[in-house]
């Protein structure tokens, strides 16, 4: 990556290795796959990454749905902390398109989240609708409480980009 300019625009010469951290698109005909790697302690933020190198659910697009694979179980101080999955503005990585508009903390409760291998389906707002006619939106993956003390997982969006 060279940013030679100073103007925030990267310029990538030969592949790039990320790991999954910023997503990785996919595609399944009509339905496309967006997917975010991340540990307890590096949960995708939408504001954080200076790069701006974060994946985005493009404006008037329909959710498909949303899924939350557990790779290594989380574990807390005060086993209560549970897991929200939304989208914020693509503007900003700070205004909520809806905080827990893919999975709320019902679907990923501690309980849930506890379980290696577990596969969550959400039902948050945003699935089954259009995520925002104006703006697109990255992910945000907030805890409830800040102790989470081990965990790892992958969010998988399956969406629809509408003409």
């Amino acid at each position: 990556m060279e940013n030679s300019a100073g103007l925030g625009v990267l310029n990538s010469y030969g592949p790039r290795t990320t790991n999954g951290k910023y997503g990785a698109p996919g595609v399944d005909e009509l339905i496309q796959v967006a997917i975010w790697d991340f540990t307890y302690s590096d949960l995708p933020d939408g504001a954080s990454d200076a790069l701006s190198l974060d994946l985005v659910i493009p404006a008037n697009s329909t959710i498909v749905d949303a899924r939350l694979l557990i790779d290594t179980a989380f574990t807390s101080t005060s086993t209560t902390t549970d897991l929200e999955v939304g989208l914020y503005s693509v503007v900003d990585g700070t205004t909520a398109i809806d905080a827990d508009g893919l999975l709320t903390a019902v679907n990923a409760s501690q309980t849930t989240i506890a379980v290696a291998g577990a596969l969550i389906t959400g039902t948050g707002a945003l699935v089954g609708q259009v995520s925002s006619t104006t703006v697109g939106g990255v992910l945000v993956v907030a805890s409830s409480a800040a102790d989470l003390l081990t965990g790892a997982g992958r969010v998988i969006v399956r969406y629809i980009l509408n003409s």
